[in-house]
């Protein structure tokens, strides 16, 4: 029972994290659609972060009228949600009052504490009626009083935070984006919403409706009012001025979609949308989109411009390699770490098949990029930078791609839910790519066989592992527990996908064993271990090492100990004038103080350094070792 109660408890929060994983960005794509136009099955729900429903209408007394189409807001939440994408109900709108741009409606029912209380309550009814996320209040004009902001929007947006955020939900407006019409909102509004949909169109000089500068005055006049950055979500339109024309009629007539003007229409083309959408990455929290339904599908859609420049399908990726839609570095981007990612899995993360052209592989670590599926085909193996595969032949040709460590002494890697024999896990979809095991309770264990140890000595082995809270205890041993090789804390990570990886260092006796894991104490999960021989980098035995040499003779390998290493680390093989490298993951260079250096022995203080995977190199030498901080 108390396992069924953690496996409810788990999956909760990976279904959590799947959701989040497509949102889970600085930067928001917020599109508007409305209740008389378009369709819910052609919205592109993967290069939104959130839909704004347009529009419900509010009544003088605080209620709010019957959804109109109200079978379409359901279809978009229920599409939505299953995206990751959150709805929000935008309430009132330009044409709440009679002629358009009367707000008389709001100034009447935000004029009392009862109006004020009776309109929450009818937010917070149809956020539930429907399984909203939040509500957008579109109170377009709030004027000031007497030369003071307006003291009802500010007490009604109070009310409406403290109800909707205690809850979870969220709370936006929309507001005007020229500062003559900003006036009447205080800046104390500012720390009710969780952002403002600026609405940057129909205004600017020139064209007079949206140009690249009235974006950038929009964003200034906020945020220098005291809008934080990350609150300025900054609007565009999909629709020309002045006939009101669709960007997608616009099209149809022959407009250019690069362009900004057409037979007296003033636009935003793919150009303006994407310098609008790069000065929000830099300065703002995102693009606002009036309206979604006005667009157009391929190549020439604006949302799909508005996405690729965010980087939507990884905007801010993590991991060892770094993969590119278009050269150099641009485009969107996907983040992998070590582990093998069939076309499948690199669909899921957002990436298209046969539509990489750059990459950037972190020191220490290679990527194999092969042109079929389940990595066949022809291959490419990268282990540095490389803005533009097209010099290899390899550009739009990716499908599959091994991630894994770049090491002399060679590795084998071997995916946790591969074993050959197992009592009491399960297997579970992994945020790092393919599946990780998972659930795993004290007594429980995994064996893999036909391991290959190809020499006597020592060898790294690592564990990929994570652990809500409390961590466990992992013991390795071969062959069913006739060598045990020892145990290792795992830590607390804060969540059941937050990976770390452990490692020791043990002797194995050359051959081919079966390798297990044993749960000393449960409550972690294990993705993958990795076994490295770190005897075969060096070719001289410890027997040699104890010998006298020449302080000057340049040495072929060089060797270290203890590994891991917690204040002290003792490198054998370094003459005394030879330049020795060390760096840390990212490959930036660290500096160390030397302890002792003499008769081709280095002891280095590591005691400041954090914890973590280090490559030390001399200069001479063609090894590079590996080690590891605790």
């Amino acid at each position: 029972m108390i396992k069924d109660f953690y496996s409810l408890l788990r999956n909760t929060t990976f279904i959590f994290l799947l959701l989040f994983s497509s949102i889970a960005f600085s930067q928001r794509i917020v599109g508007y659609t409305t209740s008389w136009s378009g369709d819910p099955n052609q919205i592109d729900y993967d290069k939104l972060t959130h839909i704004n429903y347009a529009f419900a209408l509010p009544t003088s007394s605080g209620s709010i009228q019957a959804i109109e189409n109200a079978w379409k807001l359901s279809s978009i939440v229920s599409q939505a949600h299953s995206k990751g994408v959150k709805v929000l109900i935008a309430i009132g709108g330009w044409e709440l009052g009679d002629g358009g741009g009367n707000d008389s409606r709001f100034n009447i029912l935000a004029s009392t504490a009862s109006g004020r209380t009776n309109f929450v309550n009818s937010v917070l009814s149809i956020i539930q009626q429907y399984g909203l996320d939040g509500a957008d209040i579109d109170w377009e004009f709030p004027e000031p009083v007497n030369g003071a902001p307006d003291a009802n929007y500010t007490a009604l947006m109070s009310e409406l935070a403290t109800a909707l955020h205690s809850r979870g939900l969220l709370l936006t407006a929309a507001v005007n984006g020229s500062a003559w019409a900003g006036d009447g909102i205080s800046a104390e509004v500012f720390g009710f919403v969780d952002w403002l949909n600026i609405m940057a169109y129909d205004g600017g000089e020139g064209a007079d409706h949206s140009p690249y500068s009235y974006a950038v005055s929009a964003l200034n006049y906020y945020k220098g009012r005291g809008l934080p950055a990350d609150k300025a979500v900054v609007g565009v339109p999909f629709y020309a001025r002045p006939s009101w024309k669709t960007y997608s009629t616009l099209l149809a007539e022959g407009a250019n979609p690069y362009s900004d003007t057409f037979n007296g229409d003033y636009y935003n083309g793919i150009t303006t949308i994407k310098s609008k959408t790069s000065l929000v990455k830099q300065q703002g929290g995102g693009i606002m989109i009036w309206t979604i339904d006005q667009d157009v599908q391929g190549e020439n859609s604006l949302l799909k411009a508005i996405a690729d420049e965010m980087n939507l399908g990884n905007p801010d990726p993590t991991g060892v390699v770094t993969l590119y839609q278009h050269c150099p570095y641009d485009g969107y981007a996907i983040g992998l770490s070590e582990g093998s990612y069939t076309l499948a899995q690199l669909q899921a993360m957002g990436m298209s098949d046969n539509a990489i052209s750059s990459i950037k592989v972190q020191s220490g670590y290679k990527a194999t990029l092969y042109d079929g599926d389940n990595f066949t085909g022809d291959s490419l193996v990268k282990t540095s930078d490389d803005d533009c595969i097209d010099d290899d032949g390899f550009n739009d040709r990716l499908t599959s791609v091994i991630v894994s460590a770049n090491t002399t002494g060679g590795s084998t890697v071997i995916e946790a839910e591969n074993y050959s024999n197992m009592s009491g896990v399960q297997v579970e979809p992994c945020n790092e790519g393919g599946e990780n095991v998972g659930y795993i309770d004290a007594g429980d264990w995994m064996a893999y066989a036909g391991i290959n140890f190809p020499v006597s000595g020592n060898y790294l082995i690592e564990y990929r592992v994570a652990s809500e809270s409390g961590g466990g205890v992992l013991s390795a041993d071969l062959n069913a527990g006739a060598t045990v090789l020892g145990q290792l804390n795992v830590p607390s990570t804060g969540g059941w996908q937050n990976w770390t990886t452990i490692s020791h260092t043990v002797y194995v006796t050359a051959g081919t064993h079966a390798f297990g894991i044993y749960a000393s104490a449960g409550g972690w999960n294990l993705n993958w271990i990795k076994i490295t021989s770190t005897s075969n980098v060096s070719a001289r035995s410890m027997s040699s090492d104890l010998q006298e040499t020449n302080p000057e003779e340049k040495l072929d390998t060089i060797e270290m100990f203890p590994n891991p290493a917690t204040n002290e680390l003792n490198i054998n093989g370094i003459g005394r004038d030879e330049k020795v490298f060390i760096t840390d993951f990212a490959g930036n260079q660290i500096k160390l103080n030397i302890i002792n250096n003499t008769n081709n022995r280095l002891k280095l203080d590591v005691s400041s350094l954090p914890a973590g995977i280090y490559f030390i190199k001399a200069e001479g030498t063609s090894s590079t070792l590996k080690f590891i901080k605790n």
